[in-house]
């Protein structure tokens, strides 16, 4: 039985008691409805405080909020663009790759590995920098430990079809979390102005397996190349 069923059992048995009892000994019946109804004022008060416990966290939201990973992955997009326009990284830029980081840190210290199949250093560099600078700070605020440890995972891969960030990390409340965070996100895309990050906004996707999060953000590739295409000019 769950938690929520035992305590709505427990509150029927009570109040069936008291409303038995005032019965028996001849009370008003106003008395004997304020018995009942009460029952379902306290069911009512226990729902709502469930429901309440499945929301995160005040700090987790204050930590979402000071720049969540589309906003972050908007400002990865106007850096690399920059750097075009300023000729640090080259176009055309490499039409297939894969830069994935794997950490785990705990109160005794951190590390991790990964592997980067981009060929040009400028580029490889640059991506490296934003995932260790951008989201890894961001996915460490918001993971949760396991035992002693948080542990997460961070790729960003490119084709001809998209550009992919993804992002892994462990969550107690993966379920709820993940909820959370397509609400958000989806909030968000209704608010924003700037016609990219609306589209990343609407492009990014939240799951849940277990105790995992993972968050999927997807660019399509036209839109990157004309996006960097145009700083060349």
């Amino acid at each position: 039985m769950s938690k929520k069923n035992k305590h709505n059992s427990i509150i029927f048995l009570t109040t069936l008691s008291v409303y038995l009892g005032l019965v028996l000994v001849g009370a008003p019946p106003i008395l004997t409805h304020a018995a009942l109804t009460r029952n379902f004022d306290v069911q009512n008060e226990i729902e709502v405080k469930n429901d309440l416990d499945n929301e995160p966290e005040n700090e987790e939201i204050e930590n979402l909020s000071k720049d969540d990973f589309p906003a972050l992955f908007a400002q990865f997009l106007s850096e690399i663009r920059e750097k075009v326009k300023s000729g640090k990284i080259s176009l055309p830029l490499q039409t297939d790759f894969n830069v994935t980081e794997s950490f785990e840190k705990s109160e005794f210290g951190g590390g991790g590995g990964g592997g980067s199949s981009v060929s040009n250093r400028d580029l490889d560099n640059f991506i490296q920098s934003a995932i260790n600078q951008k989201f890894l700070p961001k996915a460490f605020d918001l993971a949760d430990a396991e035992g002693k440890s948080k542990s997460l995972k961070i790729s960003l891969e490119a084709n001809s079809a998209d550009l992919s960030l993804k992002i892994s990390f462990g969550k107690s409340n993966a379920k709820q979390f993940a909820e959370f965070l397509n609400r958000e996100f989806t909030s968000s895309a209704i608010k924003v102005e700037d016609a990219l990050t609306k589209q990343i906004y609407e492009n990014t996707s939240v799951m849940s397996e277990n105790n995992q999060v993972f968050i999927v953000i997807r660019l399509p590739r036209g839109t990157l190349d004309a996006l960097l295409t145009d700083s060349a000019k």
